[in-house]
């Protein structure tokens, strides 16, 4: 079982979603970069999706990406524990969300698969 946020997990969270047909179908004519970033640990990951195909890098703090979720470690782990969703930490100050707001609005349905694969992969806190 690997430790949450390392780079095991997001190489096995990658895996996952590499081999998720709903993932695949709803990313088929897309394009988009995602960061998260884990701001009292320095892990700092974007996530690329292009037709389909998602990858995900390790980068600085402050990587350009299209969207970006920026939160401490406890944040993150709320949510990898199905305790918080992505929106309502947005919400509560929990995340803190860099990016256009209509635009992840209508993206919605494809971050929150991204989230239920990331509390799917095993991992240990």
């Amino acid at each position: 079982m690997s430790k949450f946020m390392s780079d095991e997990y997001i190489s096995q969270v990658q895996s996952a979603l590499a081999q998720d047909p709903k993932w695949i179908e709803s990313t088929k004519s897309f394009k988009t970069s995602v960061a998260f970033n884990v701001t009292d640990t320095g892990q700092n990951y974007v996530m690329g999706v292009e037709n389909g195909v998602t990858s995900f890098q390790k980068v600085a703090p402050g990587t350009a990406a299209e969207f970006s979720f920026d939160g401490n470690f406890d944040a993150w782990s709320k949510i990898a524990r199905g305790e918080v969703d992505i929106q309502s930490a947005v919400l509560r100050g929990q995340l803190k969300f860099k990016g256009s707001l209509t635009k992840i609005l209508m993206y919605k349905d494809r971050f929150v698969r991204v989230a239920e694969i990331m509390r799917d992969v095993p991992k240990e806190f």
